[in-house]
């Protein structure tokens, strides 16, 4: 999250106020040329799109038309194939909102989460134990995140299994079949008889 400050004024003399928004929009402007860039690779084919990803997610700034905002605030969002460390895709940004504080503004750069892509091999033990209980083949990979990636750096090996699809996910109707809650339901009690 980027929260840049600037100073509040009337719109009548923007001489005399710091307009965060405007400042903001240099990092906005890399934030977009960073994410084109990026669809150039490199590249994993496993994941859809098969590159790492930027995007600003949000942004928040001003009170009224007639003020001069000294408030801007935006999240960015990085999604990083695997090898690759998120962190190095925000840099660009970061430096950028740096910048700003040589203009007078108050820059603050927090992240708010960061974790690795997870990547298991598809002849890894746990992959075919989930093969076993399934009955069902685990997908190569898939382009949404967990803090799975953080027990792979840990040394755990991890997989991701659940009811639900991406596709219906982080809407006001998000849903999970009952089919599917059944099937996940069948998955924790064949897992529990395999460990008793």
């Amino acid at each position: 999250r980027l929260t840049v400050r600037g100073r509040s004024g009337h719109s009548s003399r923007p001489d005399q106020g710091l307009n965060a928004i405007h400042a903001i929009t240099d990092v906005l402007a890399c934030a977009t040329a960073e994410a084109e860039r990026l669809v150039s690779g490199p590249f994993e084919p496993v994941f859809e799109p098969p590159y790492s990803s930027l995007q600003v997610g949000t942004l928040k700034g001003g009170q009224a038309v007639n003020i001069i905002p000294d408030t801007c605030e935006a999240e960015f969002e990085a999604r990083a194939i695997s090898g690759v460390d998120p962190i190095t895709l925000l840099a660009p940004l970061r430096a950028a909102a740096e910048g700003l504080s040589q203009r007078g503004f108050q820059v603050e750069w927090r992240e708010l989460s960061a974790y690795p892509a997870l990547s298991l091999a598809a002849d890894a033990p746990l992959a075919a134990l989930l093969r076993e209980l399934t009955g069902i083949e685990p997908l190569a990979a898939v382009s949404y995140g967990t803090e799975a990636g953080l027990f792979q750096r840990a040394g755990i090996d991890a997989i991701i299994c659940g009811p639900g699809d991406i596709g219906r996910a982080h809407k006001p109707d998000e849903f999970v079949l009952a089919s599917e809650l059944l099937a996940c339901q069948a998955m924790v009690e064949a897992l529990g008889r395999r460990c008793t």
